[in-house]
């Protein structure tokens, strides 16, 4: 019986037909051992897409190599970095003394570029966001070439520098941060009044990847800061449906060679989240190794205190450019949506 045959021909192969049509699975979780995570590049069928003539191009607004400072940030609370017993494999930036009660602390758990495993790649940029309280927790140990004081001239790429050889972090790490700030026990509270119900999720370059994908179905996370960041391998975007909490990207500009990834990212978004893109023209490496981590620094700090704390002249550093100290003003190219 022909129709018979062809009917049980046309079932045969309606699964292949149905599974080309199907959109890919969703992972349960971020963390699935591959550097950067599910976000990250994973087993790419095509060479990553990255802009930019290389990793150390330095734009207009990259820093020149000169005085620098570590002074502790130049926030109300002088901050320093350390270890602690009860978070090994992490280096914790906050006030070198407890803040009032009265002052809560939010969270910046923070991969660090390369998704390096060294928690002082980036000193100069998280103790300038501690010194505001912030409770900062990086991947990694500190790195051998580390300081919490000193002056003198220095080259902005020194921290790169330093990591290289530091070995690989992995995005568990900033979930272990987030389990640890959570747990609320004496090693972390004798940081000051941690506010938990303000986490972030944040890194530069691969350490965003890792970002996203701490963020990713982990409803503790209420803010995702990438800088200088973006999904490597165009097939994982998808994931980006999955975001729940609002995102931000600082950038460095075309020169940038995340700029591309972060400039797709953005769009791709789900429809109604809240979300901002910063750009200067800086290059890959920002300005995280002058004073204070520089204007990349000044900005973190800004968005932080908009997202966490409600600071209307933060705010409106954003979102105005005719206001007192706006990233317009200090050549930034700014674009948010939903806020």
């Amino acid at each position: 019986m022909p129709q018979i045959s062809t009917l049980v021909s046309v079932l045969a192969v309606l699964p292949l037909i149905l599974a080309q049509g199907s959109p890919p699975s969703l992972p349960a979780k971020g963390e699935n051992g591959e550097i950067g995570g599910i976000f990250g590049m994973g087993q790419m069928r095509a060479p990553p897409k990255l802009g930019g003539p290389g990793l150390t191009a330095q734009g207009p607004e990259f820093p020149k190599p000169g005085p620098r400072t570590t002074n502790g940030g130049s926030g109300p609370y002088k901050a320093a970095f350390s270890l602690d017993p009860s978070l090994l494999n992490h280096t914790i930036y906050a006030p070198k003394a407890a803040p009032p009660a009265s002052v809560k602390l939010p969270v910046l758990v923070f991969g660090n570029g390369g998704c390096m495993n060294t928690g002082t790649m980036f000193e100069d940029f998280l103790t300038e966001i501690a010194s505001y309280g912030y409770l900062v927790i990086a991947n990694g140990p500190p790195g051998r070439n580390s300081s919490t004081s000193g002056s003198g001239a220095t080259n902005p790429l020194a921290g790169l520098m330093s990591a290289m050889g530091a070995g690989q972090s992995r995005p568990i790490q900033l979930t272990q941060s987030v389990d640890w700030v959570t747990k609320g026990g004496p090693d972390v509270t004798k940081y000051g009044n941690v506010d938990t119900a303000h986490i972030a999720a944040a890194g530069q370059s691969c350490g965003g990847l890792e970002a996203y994908s701490a963020s990713y179905h982990d409803d503790r996370i209420k803010l995702t800061i990438l800088f200088n960041s973006g999904v490597i391998a165009e097939e994982k975007t998808y994931l980006l449906k999955e975001l729940k909490a609002p995102v931000g990207y600082f950038l460095g500009g075309p020169l940038d060679i995340a700029y591309p990834n972060g400039e797709r990212d953005y769009p791709l978004l789900p429809a109604g989240l809240p979300a901002m893109k910063a750009s200067l023209d800086t290059g890959h490496m920002g300005t995280y190794g002058s004073t204070g981590g520089g204007k990349f620094g000044k900005a973190a700090v800004a968005f932080l205190e908009w997202q966490f704390r409600g600071d209307a002249r933060a705010k409106a550093k954003f979102t105005d450019p005719a206001s007192e100290g706006s990233l317009v003003k200090d050549n930034w190219n700014v674009t948010t949506k939903g806020f």
